[in-house]
């Protein structure tokens, strides 16, 4: 896969199409860095997806602060795998943060 940041607009699309049944979400291997954010806008409202991994995705802390605004509100993903990113501490408390707020 070479998906980047541009691509996740195709991602989003099939995401609208599938949403009442997409329950897994990989895009981990893939250089969409920022660009999670487009994703993450789309699954705010997703009550079917269970698993999202985005592993070594080149996540800075832009993007995990997106994931962690994405757990405060869908409690529904129950898996999420964001090993290998550059979030650093700041983007490690976002993402907590998120999970506290998370009923999942």
């Amino acid at each position: 896969n070479d998906l980047t940041a541009v691509g996740m607009e195709d991602v989003v699309k099939i995401v609208r199409t599938s949403s009442a049944t997409l329950r897994v979400l990989d895009v981990c291997n893939n250089e969409i860095g920022d660009g999670i954010s487009v994703i993450t806008d789309h699954l705010q409202h997703n009550n079917v997806l269970t698993k999202l991994n985005v592993a070594r995705c080149g996540l800075s802390v832009r993007g995990a602060s997106c994931l962690g605004e994405l757990l405060k509100v869908n409690n529904s993903i129950k898996e999420l795998g964001m090993g290998v990113n550059q979030i650093g501490d700041e983007g490690v408390l976002s993402v907590c943060e998120g999970l506290q707020c998370n009923k999942t």
